[in-house]
């Protein structure tokens, strides 16, 4: 289960997982040995669904407000996660018309940890 700000997400399509390293500073100590400080995995979580209605991407646009929100997702290393981050990008597009309705589709959020 993925939720943004306790909101309840409808179940994706797709999500992937992007851990990456980040380091600090590196420097070389007074005996020639490399010492880093700061290191830490940074995530960025991508979300897909292959359709939804206009109401469940009108839920979903109100989970993604301005700045930085919390989110809980499923981790390859430690199972459930949470996590503060920011939506770096998203993007949908109109699949058909249901009823005057559109039905939205390949719709895709990617989220940045703080």
């Amino acid at each position: 289960m993925i939720t943004i700000n306790k909101r309840t997400l409808p179940s994706p399509s797709a999500l992937s997982v992007k851990i990456t390293p980040q380091a600090g500073t590196a420097q070389y100590n007074t005996l020639g040995e490399l010492v880093q400080d700061g290191m830490k995995d940074k995530r960025t979580v991508e979300i897909s669904w292959a359709h939804l209605s206009g109401d469940d991407l009108g839920i979903l646009s109100l989970a993604l407000t301005d700045g930085f929100f919390d989110c809980t997702y499923p981790d390859p290393l430690s199972g459930n996660r949470a996590m503060r981050c920011r939506c770096t990008a998203r993007s949908a597009r109109v699949y058909q018309y249901r009823d005057d309705l559109p039905v939205w589709a390949d719709v895709k959020i990617i989220l940045e940890e703080q």
